[in-house]
């Protein structure tokens, strides 16, 4: 090989080692960049929260309970009380459910309430319309019940000879006279006024389960376990025993399992998308490091191939140098 080329082979060995070395700088630069999300995928999975399943103890209340007769009083809440001059030790609010007697109103839909010709009451439907009885005993004590519990409507403000009763499916069900009118006189069309009026103001009065309750001071007797074991009222001599029991929210507790159920979801869901990431990040520096050996395998080459022309360069020069000496 002579001395022109021999060194244009090692400005080409040369040039391609410097690209080389190069490529293999930008690789390692992008490998740096992966190992980078790499990081950033690790510190996503390990900010993620697993979540917790719940437990029936969160969901589950000690209740407290005495009876008084054959009624079942239950203890709802108690604040404990400190210096009274009475000695009592907590005010507890307490309760139980009975039947108390209430007016209700209500609204009938499609009503077909028809007046005789005088405009006096004469049906609700199929139902004949009759005067209120104030003699009746349980007819007036149901209107006075109504009055004390919608005292601002019609009905209460209506004088009583002008409230009317009828009776459907066994329940007697009371309205006023101008109720009844405004009704009648609704219907849109003439020649068919029963139909399409506007509902109908009606009320009744029965026995509804309400809950009734109270808050008074009181001695309370807690054990060692801080249990409820008696409790005595300011305005009662009696002592009585409290009965412990336990209640679990249950539609609660399943909410809770339901929304824990999505939380766990939503998590493995995350765990899939990080493990995936972190896949694709892998695979790609996997094809790096294989292209970053080539690479290698490439410079070592260039390099040998160098210290030979290198070699036959210096050969060429020194036999250069010999002819001139000689």
């Amino acid at each position: 090989m002579g001395m022109a080329a021999s060194q244009a082979r090692w400005l080409a060995l040369t040039a391609r080692k410097t690209n080389v070395e190069y490529e293999g700088q930008q690789i390692n630069q992008a490998r740096t960049a992966l190992a980078n999300k790499a990081a950033n995928t690790f510190s996503e999975l390990l900010a993620l929260e697993v979540p917790t399943a719940p437990s029936t103890q969160d969901f589950t209340k000690i209740k407290y309970s005495y009876m008084e007769g054959n009624i079942t009083e239950f203890i709802e809440d108690m604040t404990q009380l400190t210096n009274d001059p009475d000695g009592f030790n907590y005010m507890v609010s307490h309760f139980h459910y009975a039947d108390v007697f209430t007016g209700i109103e209500n609204k009938l839909t499609n009503p077909q309430v028809i007046l005789d010709a005088g405009n006096n009451p004469a049906y609700v439907g199929n139902c004949e319309l009759v005067p209120y009885d104030p003699t009746n005993t349980m007819e007036k004590a149901a209107y006075e019940q109504i009055c004390r519990d919608w005292p601002n409507s019609r009905f209460a403000q209506a004088d009583p000879s002008e409230i009317f009763k009828w009776v459907f499916q066994g329940q007697t069900r009371y309205a006023c006279l101008e109720d009844l009118r405004r009704t009648a006189s609704s219907g849109p069309d003439s020649s068919t006024p029963s139909e399409n009026q506007d509902k109908l103001f009606y009320y009744i009065a029965q026995d509804m389960n309400q809950k009734i309750e109270r808050k008074e001071k009181a001695i309370v007797d807690i054990n060692n376990q801080g249990r409820v074991q008696s409790v005595m009222y300011e305005d009662s001599s009696a002592t009585y025993p409290v009965i412990t029991s336990t209640e679990t929210d249950t539609m609660a507790y399943e909410d809770a399992m339901n929304q824990y159920r999505y939380n766990m979801e939503v998590y493995e869901k995350r765990i899939a998308d990080i493990n995936a990431k972190t896949e694709k990040i892998q695979e790609q520096d996997r094809t790096l490091e294989l292209k970053l050996r080539q690479l290698d395998t490439e410079q070592e080459a260039l390099q040998t191939e160098m210290e030979a022309v290198q070699k036959v360069i210096q050969k060429n020069i020194e036999s250069t140098f010999k002819t001139f000496e000689s």
